[in-house]
């Protein structure tokens, strides 16, 4: 118990920190520096929690990340997947390289999205076309990026300080600090270390869909902060003993804490699968309570949401109140993409047995 509360102190800790600058780097969309100074003073850029059984642990790192502020919970995430992929699928030199680029104040992202009229294409040894949605590019040193070609989709990890970048086309309603620009790659060329895995493997299940699980937890995060600055403001203006205002208040509570809930249910389900990556069952699971995960948390934050603008009122949507802010950043980060084929994924596990509720490590009450 004590070791949990220590944890749960420092997790806070770090949710001041990263959240210090989050009003200040809405307003000027700059690279949030401040909250990754605060997370590489921890060691969580240098060494994050990617292990196989570590999953737990890093979705309440995320989620606190998220507390503090989306955007660099956004960009943070992407650091942590791109750690992830290096992990389970380079080599052992380009582990020790990236290991040490990361301990040298390094921070990597993962672009997946090409632009529509400027696919990014390999021709050769070389690049051309373009990412979007290039989160955290002016703070990263490295991306690893994903082109398609005769094999599949492959990765490269490319560097990105000196990319072309066009910053025009990233207004946002919020996650503006995320800076997901458009990085244009022409030119580039690369060289065969820069390949990661092999073609597809960026896409294997259940890891690639169950991989939104990280994003997720920076989602709880968020809805977390709304919560934050409802009881906040309801505690300040001394209406939290209104009955109405209170039972709001009891709902958001819920509502957050089934979204923790679920993180760790999801958390253990990764863990179990990654336990044993040739058994068909548990990824079959995981994939499965992802896809559930989306549903049940993209709702309880929409509720909070609502909940929160009725108990606040109208002074909590007009700057500078940090639910302004913060509404605008979790209703943009909500927009993930696909939510209609993952809830559609999920109801075919359900009809297939693949997942029932309350299954997944399930204790017998009897002996």
């Amino acid at each position: 118990m004590r070791h949990e509360m220590d944890s749960q102190r420092r997790l806070e800790t770090l949710t001041r920190a990263i959240g210090a600058e989050a009003a200040a780097r809405d307003a000027d969309g700059a690279f949030p520096a401040g909250a990754f100074e605060a997370l590489r003073a921890s060691g969580l850029l240098a060494a994050p929690p990617v292990g196989p059984t570590e999953m737990p642990a890093l979705l309440r790192l995320l989620a606190a990340a998220g507390r503090g502020d989306l955007s660099v919970g956004r960009i943070f995430e992407g650091h942590v997947n791109a750690c992830y992929l290096i992990d389970r699928y380079g080599t052992d030199s380009q582990k020790r390289r990236f290991a040490e680029i990361a301990a040298a104040r390094g921070l990597f992202g993962v672009w997946n999205t090409d632009a529509p009229d400027d696919p990014l294409r390999l021709e050769g040894a070389r690049l051309f076309g373009k990412k979007n949605f290039a989160s955290g590019v002016d703070g990263l040193s490295h991306a690893i990026v994903t082109v398609t070609g005769q094999d599949g989709r492959q990765m490269i990890i490319v560097p990105v300080g000196e990319l072309p970048v066009d910053r025009s086309w990233w207004r946002p309603v919020g996650m503006k600090a995320s800076g997901s620009h458009v990085a244009d790659m022409t030119g580039l060329d690369i060289s065969p270390d820069w390949l990661l895995g092999q073609p597809d493997d960026y896409i294997r299940q259940p890891w690639f869909s169950a991989g939104a699980i990280r994003f997720l937890a920076v989602q709880v995060g968020g809805a977390h902060a709304v919560f934050d600055t409802a009881v906040k403001h309801l505690v300040a203006s001394d209406r939290a003993a209104n009955p109405y205002q209170a039972h709001r208040l009891a709902r958001m509570g819920a509502h957050v804490e089934t979204a923790y809930l679920w993180l760790d249910r999801l958390g253990e389900a990764w863990s179990s699968a990654a336990a044993d990556p040739h058994a068909a069952e548990p990824q079959s699971y995981l994939m499965a309570a992802a896809n559930a995960g989306r549903i049940v948390i993209e709702a309880s934050a929409m509720s909070i949401l609502q909940e929160a603008e009725q108990a606040i009122g109208a002074v909590g949507l007009i700057a500078p109140h940090p639910f302004e802010r913060i509404m605008r950043d979790l209703r943009t980060y909500l927009r993930q993409p696909n939510p209609d084929g993952a809830a559609a994924a999920f109801a075919e596990a359900i009809a297939k047995g693949e997942w029932t509720p309350a299954a997944h490590g399930a204790k017998a009450p009897f002996r």
